[in-house]
């Protein structure tokens, strides 16, 4: 019984030390001045809009294309536009999206709340482009015979839509986010 007491003890002590840990990180990340490109209002907001509408327009251009040497390369260039661009909305964002009520102060949770409300409605548009998208794919093939996304490339078109819809958040919350050096360059 004492050994296992003492096991306990010291997985929740670890566990403890890694939940401090990670705090502390968090904290650290969240503080950590941006870099000078990322510190003004119009620098975030073409973070904000570029990366996105760039990578679901190299997934769509990917998924059109037959399985040939163009279409690997547009492939490739979509998943590392997609990390790339997840990264550095993030540090953009400065992780607001994802942080724990308990490090942000109450104009910082209402700026998330507000902007998971806007992201959601953007969402909602990007699923009502996809299915518009597929409707047309259906009439394309139906009339011609020829579809628009060809075989398996509806499978490309789904995960850029989702890595498309996991950065909308965070692309809201940079396209809004307003600073103390954002309204200094006002007055």
């Amino acid at each position: 019984m004492n050994e296992k007491t003492s096991t306990a003890e010291r997985i929740a002590e670890r566990l403890l030390d890694a939940e401090v840990q990670q705090e502390t990180r968090i904290q650290a990340q969240r503080h950590a001045d941006l870099p000078k490109w990322l510190a003004r209002r119009s620098y975030r907001r073409a973070v904000a809009s570029v990366p996105p509408t760039a990578l679901l327009t190299c997934g769509l251009l990917t998924a059109t294309r037959p399985d040939d040497a163009v279409g690997t390369g547009l492939l490739g260039a979509t998943a590392v536009l997609g990390i790339t661009s997840l990264l550095l909305l993030r540090q953009a964002s400065r992780l607001l999206d994802e942080v724990p009520d308990r490090f942000l102060d109450e104009r910082e949770i209402g700026e998330r709340n507000a902007a998971h409300r806007r992201a959601h409605a953007l969402t909602l548009a990007l699923f009502i482009l996809i299915t518009l998208i597929a409707i047309i794919d259906s009439i394309m093939i139906g009339n011609s015979g020829t579809p628009l996304i060809p075989g398996d490339n509806w499978i490309q078109v789904l995960m850029t839509a989702t890595l498309v819809a996991g950065m909308i958040p965070a692309a809201v919350i940079a396209w809004r986010w307003t600073d103390l050096a954002d309204e200094a360059d006002r007055i």
